[in-house]
Protein backbone atom coordinates (compact mmCIF):
# COMPACT_ATOMS: atom_id res chain seq x y z
CA UNK A 1 0.00 0.00 0.00
CA UNK A 2 3.01 2.52 0.50
CA UNK A 3 3.92 1.90 -2.96
CA UNK A 4 0.95 2.75 -4.30
CA UNK A 5 0.79 6.39 -2.21
CA UNK A 6 4.22 7.16 -3.02
CA UNK A 7 3.62 6.52 -6.69
CA UNK A 8 0.29 8.76 -6.39
CA UNK A 9 2.25 11.46 -4.53
CA UNK A 10 5.09 10.78 -7.69
CA UNK A 11 2.55 11.33 -10.34
CA UNK A 12 0.85 14.08 -8.39
CA UNK A 13 4.54 15.95 -8.06
CA UNK A 14 5.05 15.93 -12.00
CA UNK A 15 1.76 16.91 -13.13
CA UNK A 16 2.14 20.08 -11.03
CA UNK A 17 5.45 20.75 -11.97
CA UNK A 18 4.78 20.10 -15.43
CA UNK A 19 1.55 22.06 -15.43
CA UNK A 20 4.00 24.81 -13.83
CA UNK A 21 6.06 24.77 -16.30
CA UNK A 22 3.13 24.85 -18.61
CA UNK A 23 2.18 28.00 -16.92
CA UNK A 24 5.77 29.62 -17.01
CA UNK A 25 6.05 29.04 -20.40
CA UNK A 26 2.82 30.62 -21.42
CA UNK A 27 3.90 34.14 -19.47
CA UNK A 28 6.68 34.09 -21.05
CA UNK A 29 5.43 34.36 -24.60
CA UNK A 30 2.28 36.90 -23.20
CA UNK A 31 5.28 39.12 -22.19
CA UNK A 32 7.56 38.50 -25.47
CA UNK A 33 4.13 39.16 -27.70
CA UNK A 34 3.39 42.18 -25.61
CA UNK A 35 7.27 43.96 -25.94
CA UNK A 36 7.02 42.63 -29.73
CA UNK A 37 3.53 44.53 -30.21
CA UNK A 38 5.02 48.18 -28.36
CA UNK A 39 8.17 47.30 -30.23
CA UNK A 40 6.01 47.02 -33.65
CA UNK A 41 4.12 50.10 -32.40
CA UNK A 42 7.13 52.73 -32.32
CA UNK A 43 8.29 51.54 -35.88
CA UNK A 44 4.80 51.92 -36.99
CA UNK A 45 4.26 55.08 -36.26
CA UNK A 46 8.13 56.32 -37.48
CA UNK A 47 7.08 54.63 -40.55
CA UNK A 48 3.37 57.01 -40.15
CA UNK A 49 5.77 59.88 -39.52
CA UNK A 50 8.34 59.29 -42.46
CA UNK A 51 5.14 58.45 -44.91
CA UNK A 52 3.79 62.04 -44.20
CA UNK A 53 7.30 64.12 -44.59
CA UNK A 54 7.44 61.80 -48.09
CA UNK A 55 7.76 63.75 -51.30
CA UNK A 56 5.06 63.32 -53.48
CA UNK A 57 5.37 60.43 -56.71
CA UNK A 58 6.49 61.40 -60.27
CA UNK A 59 3.52 60.97 -62.41
CA UNK A 60 5.51 59.59 -65.60
CA UNK A 61 6.98 57.26 -63.18
CA UNK A 62 4.02 56.01 -61.77
CA UNK A 63 3.10 55.63 -65.70
CA UNK A 64 5.91 53.44 -66.48
CA UNK A 65 5.34 51.08 -63.76
CA UNK A 66 1.90 51.12 -64.29
CA UNK A 67 2.42 49.87 -68.30
CA UNK A 68 5.28 47.52 -67.44
CA UNK A 69 2.91 45.67 -64.92
CA UNK A 70 -0.01 45.77 -67.89
CA UNK A 71 2.57 44.06 -70.36
CA UNK A 72 3.46 41.65 -67.54
CA UNK A 73 0.43 40.68 -66.96
CA UNK A 74 -0.55 40.34 -70.43
CA UNK A 75 2.33 38.11 -71.55
CA UNK A 76 1.27 35.55 -68.37
CA UNK A 77 -2.14 34.46 -69.94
Amino acid sequence: MEDVTQSLLDAVGIMFLGMGLVYLFLGVLILGIHLVARWCAVDAASARFAKNHAKPLDPNVVAAISLAVKQYRSQIK
